[in-house]
């Protein structure tokens, strides 16, 4: 099982991604995760990997929420592929 520092954590650009899919503001994404447009404004803004535990918790409600409610599926980078963010195939009737 991977320990907190390998487990892939979402990237401002995984979410600014994610956010432009869906054409959601910030403040939509705020909204939808319990938290003010200016925790995901600094979480966007922020480039290192987030070391305070709360921001982690954040940046993990946005993917579970972004993936849950909205459907989005993220692709984290290897090394053979970069990042990007996809829509799940919605079930036809």
């Amino acid at each position: 099982m991977p320990t907190d520092a390998e487990q892939p954590l979402l990237t401002p650009t995984l979410i600014k991604a994610a956010r432009a899919l869906l054409d959601m503001s910030q403040e939509d994404l705020a909204e939808l995760v319990g938290v003010s447009r200016k925790t995901i404004s600094l979480i966007e803004a922020t480039k290192d990997r987030p070391g305070d535990p709360r921001r982690i918790a954040v940046i993990l409600q946005i993917e579970e929420r972004l993936a849950e409610d909205k459907g989005v599926e993220f692709v984290f980078a290897d090394g053979r592929t970069g990042e990007g963010v996809r829509l799940r195939r919605r079930p036809s009737n």
